[in-house]
């Protein structure tokens, strides 16, 4: 995908700078024209954004977390596609992941793995009491802004709870490194 750095997204969304680069999707830093606030968009590539299944998948996405609102749970504000480009915008957390704060700094002190605990089991509750399971809780998925908050991210492969099973083809969509060892076997989470 091109670099959109400096373009306008649906006449809304200024496109200031990249934050991350993954195999789905980019996702930049932007400023929301309209409502004068930083977003962060998550840009789907485009051999993606032709995939019929695919963007289905990802206005999938876009419906369960904009279901949820929690101080935990990274917000959806805005799905749409703008010619070529199919996005999501989202609430931008400034800070890291806990991926990157371990390859970083290290290991957390267990005062701090609580820390960080505490705030991840309060999302996930809040998404369990909606109805929606994450399915991919994983480091790189909880974000830490530099006050110490907590949220977390990327509901790609969310459910609602009763839907929950394995792909049509049989394939689990997990992070196999993050997999729950009952879903490894096939059975539900």
């Amino acid at each position: 995908m091109s670099n959109l750095v400096g373009q306008l997204i649906h006449g809304r969304y200024l496109i200031e700078k990249l934050v991350a680069r993954g195999g789905m999707a980019t996702v930049y830093l932007a400023e929301d024209n309209r409502l004068d606030r930083k977003v962060a968009l998550k840009v789907i590539h485009p051999h993606l954004a032709n995939d019929p299944e695919f963007r289905a998948k990802f206005e999938r996405e876009a419906k369960i977390a904009a279901k949820l609102s929690h101080p935990n749970l990274v917000n959806v504000f805005d799905q749409a596609q703008d010619g070529e480009v199919v996005f999501l915008a989202m609430e931008y957390v400034p800070g890291i992941t806990l991926r990157d704060a371990l390859r970083d700094f290290g290991a957390l002190s267990p005062t701090r793995v609580l820390d960080i605990f505490e705030p991840v089991l309060a999302g996930l509750s809040a998404a369990h009491k909606a109805g929606i399971l994450h399915r991919d809780i994983k480091p790189g998925n909880l974000l830490i802004t530099p006050t110490g908050e907590v949220k977390i991210t990327d509901f790609g492969i969310a459910r609602v709870a009763d839907q929950v099973s394995l792909t049509a083809t049989g394939q689990v969509m997990d992070t196999v490194q993050y997999l729950a060892p009952e879903q490894a076997t096939g059975k539900p989470a």
